[in-house]
């Protein structure tokens, strides 16, 4: 009896030892896995963190949204802009478009909306006041009829359907041996930033009628008080148009196949007018003073001529070296032309048919 009690003693004290160790081993994992490196309290202490960082990024996003829409654009509507500003201010139309109004221009239509084509005029700069521009809206827009989607790019328009797609044709942007844009790269970057451009509401104008190509060139402006721009060349026009302001809160140059084609674009989905990319022009009348819109019903978003009265000059180029220079649009003279047709020229063309349309971008 007392051989059999020693031995129950012995083991109940192994079984102690082995609970104590195995205790012993459970509380370092446990200790492990509440302190270690991927513990538990590791990752909540990371857990709080990452919850906190998201909240003051959330926070942050909403201030500069709130920022965004009551500081970039002012708290101003088209109503606001006055021309005496002297950088550009954001503000928007009644859909919640946003426009960049450049400084020293005013808006002209300010109950209108994107869709119908906001018009800005030179009220500041004494050269070329009076001069409109018109808003060509890069990215969505709001529309009255819902949001619509236009694509700042170069295109070709199908002949049955009128649908664009994307250029793949042998014209280009770049030089042989005509004037290439100021910097394609930093309009096409700067528009779609800026979510649009400005075109020129008529073809280039001038003070003092031009009857031949000799004549000294002059200050261009942009209104229909004044005389058609002609009897330039490509170069001439390109030069002409980026010489037109220097002004370091905007740019000017010469129409190029990106402002160009999303115009048409712009016009297709906004007047609605889907056949507009293969208009033509049907009269035989040159309006030298004023537009065609009398003669020939060539205005859509409040742009005037793109398919009639002149070819303009673009900064596109073909690959021919003796007709390098690209044209666009129609003439009075010629209804086998059309708004988004490319007509390849010679770099010394100079007629009456010939004429250009700047652009402002910001």
């Amino acid at each position: 009896m007392k051989i059999l009690k020693i031995t129950e003693k012995g083991i109940t004290l192994i079984s102690l030892v082995i609970t104590i160790i195995i205790l012993l081993i459970l509380a370092g994992i446990t200790i492990g896995l509440v302190t270690g490196d991927n513990g538990i309290l590791t990752h909540a202490t990371r857990a709080k963190e990452e919850t906190e960082n998201a909240r003051r990024d959330e926070e942050s996003s909403l201030e500069n949204y709130e920022q965004y829409i009551e500081g970039s654009t002012n708290g101003g509507t088209l109503t606001t802009v006055s021309g005496k500003e002297t950088t550009n201010t954001k503000v928007q139309d009644s859909l919640g478009n946003i426009i960049t109004i450049p400084a020293g221009f005013k808006v002209v239509n300010p109950g209108d909306n994107v869709e119908d084509g906001i018009i800005i005029e030179d009220v500041s700069h004494e050269e070329t006041k009076g001069s409109q521009f018109v808003w060509i809206p890069a990215g969505t827009i709001h529309t009255t009829s819902g949001d619509k989607i236009i694509t700042l790019g170069r295109y070709e328009f199908d002949d049955l359907t009128r649908k664009p797609s994307d250029y793949t044709g042998i014209f280009k942007e770049g030089s042989y041996g005509n004037v290439q844009a100021k910097n394609i790269q930093i309009f096409i970057q700067e528009a779609t930033e800026t979510g649009g451009y400005y075109l020129a509401r008529y073809e280039a104008r001038t003070l003092n009628e031009r009857t031949n190509k000799e004549q000294a060139l002059t200050q261009i402006v942009v209104n229909p008080n004044e005389f058609v721009y002609n009897y330039v060349t490509q170069s001439q026009a390109a030069n002409i148009s980026r010489n037109m302001y220097n002004n370091e809160c905007f740019d000017s140059d010469l129409v190029n196949s990106y402002a160009w084609d999303t115009a048409i674009l712009f016009i297709q989905e906004c007047s609605e007018d889907k056949d507009y990319s293969r208009q033509t022009s049907s009269n035989s009348f040159f309006a030298n003073k004023g537009t065609n819109n009398t003669e020939f019903n060539d205005e859509r978003c409040n742009i005037f001529d793109m398919a009639s009265n002149s070819y303009e000059w673009t900064t596109e180029t073909s690959t021919y070296v003796s007709v390098p220079c690209v044209s666009r649009g129609g003439s009075y003279n010629d209804n086998k032309n059309f708004t988004s047709r490319r007509n390849n020229n010679s770099s010394t063309r100079s007629e009456t048919v010939t004429s250009f349309r700047p652009i402002l971008y910001l």
